[in-house]
């Protein structure tokens, strides 16, 4: 099972990769989902390709109750979002890996960035990996609707951040 979920942001695409990849930003975004960012790192120009690397933790109450017994009572995640080059049109993809610490547990997600009439339609697809014996499936589709809710509250956090900075 894969998750969607489509939002617009308010302002240009450049403005909300920007937003994307602002450490401050990602911090509040990781606070707003109960997580702490424990490090962040942006590899390149974010006018070109680049890469954004972050390192969250969260407690394991915060996690679907099927995976919490294969954590301690905490969980560290790593993901790495790859934003492409713009396209001609300004659009742009960023293909997200997330990674769970001490868990085999893995995420993928492509979110696509289209401007619309000076605005960012964000659009993104996601499916979650658990390579846990007898129980795998139950924890992906457990874990699915927190990844897609993650990748739509950075959208709906942008709009605000943005109308305040």
């Amino acid at each position: 099972m894969a998750v969607t979920a489509s939002t617009t942001v308010p302002a240009p695409v450049e403005q909300v990769v920007a937003t994307f990849a602002d450490e401050a930003f990602v911090r509040h975004v990781a606070q707003k989902a109960g997580a702490t960012l424990e490090s962040f790192e942006v590899s390149g120009e974010i006018t070109g390709a680049f890469t954004v690397t972050t390192v969250r933790a969260m407690s394991a109450d915060r996690l679907p109750e099927v995976a919490r017994k294969f954590v301690g009572s905490s969980v560290h995640l790593t993901q790495t979002d790859a934003y492409e080059a713009p396209a001609s049109d300004g659009s742009r993809v960023v293909r997200s890996d997330i990674r769970v610490a001490s868990l085999p547990v893995s995420g993928s997600a492509d979110q696509t960035l289209r401007p619309q009439d000076g605005q960012t339609e964000v659009n993104v697809d996601c499916a979650v990996k658990a390579n846990i014996p007898f129980v795998g499936k139950k924890v992906a589709e457990a874990a699915e609707p927190y990844v897609g809710k993650a990748l739509s509250l950075q959208s709906r956090e942008a709009e605000a951040w943005l109308a305040s900075h």
